[in-house]
């Protein structure tokens, strides 16, 4: 059973594993979402323990989408830190298991960060992806305007240079 897409109020003991869990079977998948796909799991779980910590603090904010009681998808907000750029958040880690992909789930995320974003007063969102992916088109056709290209700002293994695609959405 799916539940969610949902804002996390308050860490559940666990959380870290489940997100090491699924960025790690995302990331195998090649998803585009900070890591090649040969990384090592450790990385992978190691980043998870420090994403999960920021939730905690404060310092991000996570849509959840559960499958069966175990997280199956995420979004992150991170709202600006400094005066100049209170006004807005990057989107990250937009994640939705292999298994349930192709079934609207991301789509379903995105909007409700959007909402979340929203009811915090927000007036913006920022993200990135990578290019040779399906993502920038999805980005686009979700009413994403793209601000920004970095040619082969991404190294995903030895001979594979990506380009980083840079979106905006404003919110008022």
């Amino acid at each position: 059973m799916i539940s969610g897409p949902y804002p996390v109020t308050g860490v559940r003991p666990g959380l870290a594993a489940e997100l090491g869990s699924l960025w790690t079977a995302v990331t195998r998948a090649d998803g585009a979402v900070g890591f090649a796909p040969d990384a090592p799991e450790a990385d992978i779980r190691a980043a998870a323990v420090a994403l999960v910590e920021d939730v905690r603090a404060g310092r991000q904010h996570l849509i959840a989408l559960d499958a069966d009681g175990t997280l199956a998808g995420t979004v992150f907000l991170r709202r600006g830190d400094r005066p100049v750029i209170l006004h807005r958040a990057d989107v990250l880690k937009l994640m939705v298991h292999p298994d349930l992909q192709g079934r609207g789930w991301g789509k379903a995320l995105l909007d409700a960060a959007v909402a979340h974003a929203t009811e915090l007063g927000l007036e913006q969102l920022l993200l990135s992806t990578r290019g040779g992916t399906s993502l920038p088109a999805f980005y686009v056709k979700q009413g994403w305007t793209q601000v920004g290209l970095f040619p082969d700002a991404l190294r995903i293994g030895p001979d594979d240079l990506r380009d980083e695609h840079w979106f905006q959405l404003r919110l008022s």
